[in-house]
């Protein structure tokens, strides 16, 4: 009796026309958790380059009050480590959530919101969905760049956009999308705090005019 072998996930072939920044095409998951990485092998956030703002002209204006996004992509530069491997030598697929989270806090940061002052107040911005595209793998010693910026809010909500391409050629990798949601104490959905709101606007008043 034939069995057909199972393709493994990385293994997915390469479009033939590389659009970059083109936007994703969006696949529904189960919602993960916070930190989905605790007790795993990773030990520690991916080593961090080089941080800075990518502009994008043809991107829409950001607008908290209609949620229309920001228009310039941060980026931040990693290398991959050997312990990041699967046990067919590329990046394992779970380790891309870990690459996006940890530009999506350089990006928080540099907007001025700090994961561990909002834990203080009690409050959480937690990760509530997250879909990945898988394009082309990395492997040990790649050196990648991660684009991220917020390209939409709502009131509890924050849209993040996500692009991991190889350096140095910008060879498509991953496309993702995440959603986060703001949270009290009783880990229920609450607005947004009106200063986080305003270090958003600034930011991107600050982006636009550099």
């Amino acid at each position: 009796m034939l069995k057909t072998p199972l393709r493994p996930s990385h293994m997915i072939p390469s479009p033939s026309r590389a659009i970059l920044l083109r936007r994703p095409s969006i696949s529904s998951l189960s919602p993960l958790p916070h930190n989905p990485f605790s007790g795993s092998a990773i030990r520690s956030p991916p080593c961090l380059q080089r941080v800075h703002l990518v502009r994008c002209r043809d991107g829409p204006a950001f607008d908290l009050s209609g949620g229309k996004g920001m228009s310039g992509f941060m980026e931040v530069e990693m290398k991959v480590r050997d312990y990041e491997l699967d046990q067919y030598g590329v990046v394992n697929n779970a380790v891309y959530a870990s690459y996006c989270q940890h530009a999506r806090h350089e990006l928080l940061e540099r907007i001025g919101v700090s994961a561990d002052a909002v834990a203080r107040t009690g409050d959480a911005l937690a990760l509530s969905e997250l879909s990945l595209k898988f394009v082309a793998p990395l492997r040990s010693g790649d050196k990648f760049v991660v684009r991220v910026r917020v390209s939409d809010s709502s009131a509890v909500r924050m849209y993040f956009e996500h692009y991991i391409y190889k350096l140095p050629n910008l060879e498509p990798v991953v496309e993702a999308k995440a959603t986060a949601v703001w949270l009290d104490k009783d880990y229920r959905p609450v607005r947004i705090p009106p200063e986080v709101r305003s270090k958003l606007v600034l930011f991107m008043r600050h982006g636009e005019s550099d």
